[in-house]
Formats: structure tokens, C-alpha cells, sequence
């Protein structure tokens, strides 16, 4: 069985590729690290990589063996995690791949209260795309992933699927704002922001106005969500969102969440997954059940004011 120490060593030369760069980060002599290497390709009979004049490429061995390391290593710091979370819930790391919307909507205020209550544990965030979002969790470079549209996967176990819609966004001055629902039609009228073609955004609202015969002309077209709130408020633009992209927009009265009337407006579903024949931390466990509930209640509290208004 490998050394825990020489797997460390070849996760990072892989990382960096070198070995003196790898050395430098470890703060290791790279002459200590170079002659480990050597007496494993030795004790393999099979050469790990290829030396080169700008640095090392893993040969087919070395791929092998490298997927079977960073999985060792994963696993590793999966059992340290679980042994320190008998000591109580007060040491730990949680892992969320999600969209930019959702980080800066529904999770910004639960991470907040969570690293309240635990303030040992910590929160690591990142945003992607769809399928990186996927990758992320097969991979289990991440504890589970939150986004919207996620195609089903057989490598990935749902956690919960959440009924979402898209709707318009306004600021609570617009004069949409005060109406109960609006077609897309009646955003034709005011600056529109859209999301650009590499969101699911974009293909929900291109669909829908197809179906409705509607032609959107954008004044800004955007990855950025941030961005499109940001327009929205100041600049007096209809964007479109889900509820749970601008919960915290919502709860300061600067936007405003608007129903699209349009039947060709399909279902944007918001989903929970973790990767398949694993199971939870008890920290991120905690974390994705709290956000959970407090999805659903977001999500319905916005089903209500519909209603309400309709």
C-alpha cells in the first residue's frame, strides 16, 4: 500500500506539473520527492511519467494510478471528516457546487445562519454551469451540487427536485410592478436583460416566446445574474429569474417577483443531487436539509403572494 505521504506528493506533481513547483508548495526537497517517485516506478516495473523538457506527463500507468490516488485521498479526508464529526458538529468542511443566482439568492442568508449555529465548520461555494455542476459532483470534488435543469444521470442520486418557475423581475418602483401577472408581450415595452445562450435561462424565455409568437429584443444580454438584478433595480429593465434567485432582492423591497401569464413558459426545475451509492456527511446532511426547507418555504411563500394577487 502506498505511503499516505508519497500520495500526497504525487497528487500535487500531477497538479502542478512538476516536480520542483510540486516541492515548493509542499515545502519539500524536490530531490526528496524525485527519488520516492523513482523507487515506485522501480517497485511498478511500469514508469509513472514522461519526463520532458518542460516538465512531466503522466503515462498511461501514471493515469491509472492517479485516478486510484485522488480517490484514496478523497476517501481519506471523508473518514477524517466523519471521525471529527463524533467529536460534535464543530470542525468540518461543506462542499456546494451551485448556480451564481442561488449562491447570491436562497444559500446567501442560509450560510450566514448556518455558520451561526456551527461556527467551526467550514463553507466552501462554488458556481458553474449545469453540466460542471455535474461533473463537480461525480467527481466529488464538491458534497452535492444545487441548479437548475440538471439532467438525469445515473452516476448522481437526487436529493429533492423542487417545482420552480421562471419569472419577470422588476424594481418596485416599475410599472409592472404592481400588476398581478404579466405576458411577455407587455416586457416588450421597457429595457429587457436577458441571459446570454450559455444559461438555461436563456433556453426557457427563447422557447417561451417562440410559443408565444413574442420577439424579445434585449438591451443587455448576460451571464452574470448579479448583473441582471443590478440592471433591474437601477435601470428600470424587466430580467427573468426564479424566486429563488432574488429571495434577498425580494425581502429589501427592491425587486419584485412578477408571474409570467404565458402558457408556453415550461417549468424551470431547481434540483438537489449528490453522487449515486454514497451517503452524506452529517454536516453537509445538516446543510442540505436546512437548505431544503427553507427552498420550499421560499418557493411557496411565492405561490402564495401569486395567488394573492391573482
Amino acid at each position: 500500500m502506498l505511503h499516505s505521504r508519497l500520495l500526497r506528493y504525487l497528487d500535487e506533481v500531477v497538479s502542478s506539473g512538476s516536480i520542483r513547483q510540486a516541492a515548493e508548495r509542499l515545502n519539500v526537497a524536490s530531490s526528496s520527492i524525485n527519488r520516492q517517485i523513482l523507487e515506485l516506478e522501480s517497485k511498478i516495473q511500469v514508469p509513472i511519467f514522461e519526463r520532458l523538457p518542460r516538465g512531466l506527463r503522466l503515462t498511461a500507468a501514471g493515469e491509472i494510478l492517479i485516478t486510484h490516488i485522488r480517490q484514496t485521498l478523497r476517501d481519506h479526508d471523508r473518514v477524517q471528516s466523519r471521525i471529527s464529526e463524533l467529536r460534535g458538529l464543530n470542525r468540518g468542511t461543506i462542499k456546494v457546487a451551485t448556480m451564481s443566482g442561488l449562491a447570491s439568492g436562497v444559500l446567501s442568508r442560509l450560510v450566514v445562519r448556518f455558520r451561526e449555529e456551527y461556527p467551526g465548520i467550514k463553507i466552501v461555494v462554488h458556481t458553474y454551469l449545469a453540466d460542471a455542476i455535474l461533473n463537480a459532483v461525480e467527481q466529488a470534488d464538491v458534497d452535492f451540487g444545487f441548479g437548475y435543469n440538471l439532467r438525469a444521470d445515473p452516476s448522481l442520486h437526487l436529493l429533492h427536485v423542487f417545482a420552480a418557475r421562471l419569472g419577470a423581475i422588476v424594481s418596485a418602483q416599475h410599472p409592472l410592478a404592481k400588476l398581478p401577472g404579466v405576458r411577455l408581450a407587455d416586457c416588450c415595452n421597457y429595457p429587457v436583460v436577458l441571459a446570454d445562450s450559455t444559461t438555461s435561462i436563456y433556453r426557457q424565455v427563447h422557447n417561451a416566446c417562440v410559443g408565444s409568437k413574442v420577439t424579445l429584443k434585449p438591451t443587455f444580454e448576460t451571464n452574470s445574474v448579479e448583473l441582471m438584478k443590478y440592471l433591474a433595480i437601477r435601470d428600470s429593465a424587466v430580467t427573468f429569474l426564479s424566486a429563488t434567485d432574488v429571495s434577498e432582492e425580494i425581502r429589501d423591497g427592491d425587486l419584485v417577483f412578477l408571474r409570467i401569464l404565458d402558457q408556453s413558459l415550461k417549468s424551470h426545475p431547481l434540483a438537489m443531487i449528490h453522487r449515486a451509492n454514497t451517503s452524506l456527511a452529517l454536516s453537509p446532511a445538516l446543510f442540505a436539509e436546512m437548505l431544503r426547507i427553507e427552498t420550499l418555504k421560499l418557493l411557496e411563500r411565492g405561490h402564495l403572494a401569486q395567488q394573492d394577487m391573482a
